[in-house]
């Protein structure tokens, strides 16, 4: 069974990006908007616009918005900067601002001082603050985060979704290990695919393996797979049930209260594989009953 990401639609007409600009500043009742103020509002996302129509002031008027009032030069003082900083690092507690902190507390735009100064890291070591250099957590524990977010929705995750903060990692890390958000969503795609064969990996193949290192090692005997469910096979089974529960039909997406299980049908104990087809969707609540009855 082979996963696919639903269509992209990457013709959006100028009009559309328009239109939801028009339509996010009438809605707070602005003249103007910022590109911050956008992307926390809107469908898309500022730099979507800024690349179709080359910089923030273009899109204010081709929406026919005030550009009065805006620093497109960038001309903050190196003072400014710091004070700011430091002020937003206060708020949040932190030693040094994360870009998304400082975009929701800060007084400017983190892109704006990014283009000042080349990159996040190189504002924050003008200011003489702390690097932010926790970037290198791995592939799968991002990807574990998307099946997360996938499941509470059960559709496929959007920009907006990421951005309203739903997802425990920014858009902007999915973007700086990716290249961006749909790129982040095709990675996951081909790892969900990937060894597609293999579906539940056999955890003691090893002849000599001792017994205190598997717990399972008797039952372990009798079958071709482990007890564990995989990445892989979790979110096909996940996605093939439709992110539901199969035994009342109860999903995150409609009952945040409601926590999704894989199960296997014929239990392991009694000889059950961690198959795709032995496995099935249940609610935390359901799984515990089938538990009592066994």
């Amino acid at each position: 069974m082979k996963f696919e990401l639903n269509d992209y639609h990457r013709n959006i007409l100028d009009q559309e990006l328009i239109q939801d600009v028009q339509d996010v500043a009438k809605s707070l009742g602005k003249d103007t908007l910022t590109g911050s103020e956008y992307s926390l509002h809107g469908k898309y996302y500022d730099s979507t616009l800024r690349r179709r129509f080359g910089s923030w002031k273009k899109v204010l008027e081709a929406c026919n918005l005030e550009t009065v009032g805006h620093n497109f030069k960038c001309n903050i003082s190196n003072e400014e900067m710091i004070t700011d900083l430091k002020r937003v690092a206060g708020i949040v507690n932190l030693e040094s601002p994360t870009r998304e902190s400082y975009d929701k507390y800060g007084k400017y735009h983190s892109a704006t001082l990014c283009r000042k100064y080349g990159s996040w890291n190189n504002v924050l070591k003008f200011a003489g603050m702390k690097l932010n250099l926790n970037r290198k957590m791995l592939n799968e524990e991002m990807f574990e985060e998307i099946e997360r977010v996938w499941t509470i929705l059960g559709r496929q995750p959007t920009t907006t979704d990421i951005k309203n903060g739903i997802s425990k990692y920014s858009l902007n890390s999915y973007a700086r290990r990716f290249g961006g958000w749909r790129k982040a969503l095709e990675a996951f795609v081909d790892f969900i695919n990937s060894d597609a064969e293999i579906l539940a990996e056999d955890k003691c193949v090893e002849p000599n393996t001792p017994k205190d290192v598997c717990d399972d090692s008797k039952e372990n005997a009798m079958h071709k797979t482990s007890r564990d469910i995989n990445l892989r096979l979790r979110f096909k089974v996940l996605q093939r049930d439709n992110f539901k529960c199969c035994a009342c039909g109860a999903s995150p997406a409609k009952d945040a209260s409601v926590e999704l299980h894989v199960d296997h049908i014929l239990p392991w104990s009694k000889g059950g594989e961690t198959v795709f087809e032995n496995l099935q969707t249940l609610c935390s609540k359901c799984n515990l009953g089938k538990s009592d009855m066994q």
